[in-house]
């Protein structure tokens, strides 16, 4: 690595659209339902695992949306365990631990939104 260029290795979603159309309800809850705690240029999937975890976290539920917490609380744990392996396979530079990680996330992210509510 050079001195003034240098080199890095980050994960990023192409498309948002995509990202809409395979999750629906999470996107509608974390991205038009809610808006994110922090800032959001793109809406991709690590935005979105991390805006539903803020949500699960410290989102106020009324009683009518109690399977959408529910729901939350038991799928995003496992969503970002493995954003953070993947942050941790990216540093590392290990390619095959990223790929394997990215799978992880979208599985998760799967479930979720099978468990989700479908007025959500």
């Amino acid at each position: 690595m050079g001195r003034t260029l240098t080199i890095r290795v980050q994960a990023s979603t192409y498309s948002e659209d995509e990202v809409r159309r395979r999750w629906p309800r999470l996107w509608n809850l974390a991205f038009e339902e809610h808006q994110p705690a922090f800032p959001c240029p793109m809406r991709g999937v690590l935005e979105l695992v991390q805006a539903l975890d803020d949500l699960r976290q410290f989102g106020r539920w009324d009683a009518r949306a109690s399977e959408v917490a529910t729901a939350l609380q038991k799928g995003m744990p496992a969503a970002v365990a493995a954003r953070r392996q993947l942050e941790d396979a990216l540093s590392r530079w290990d390619v095959h631990a990223a790929l394997a990680a990215t799978d992880a996330v979208e599985d998760a992210l799967d479930l979720v939104e099978r468990q989700m509510p479908r007025t959500a």
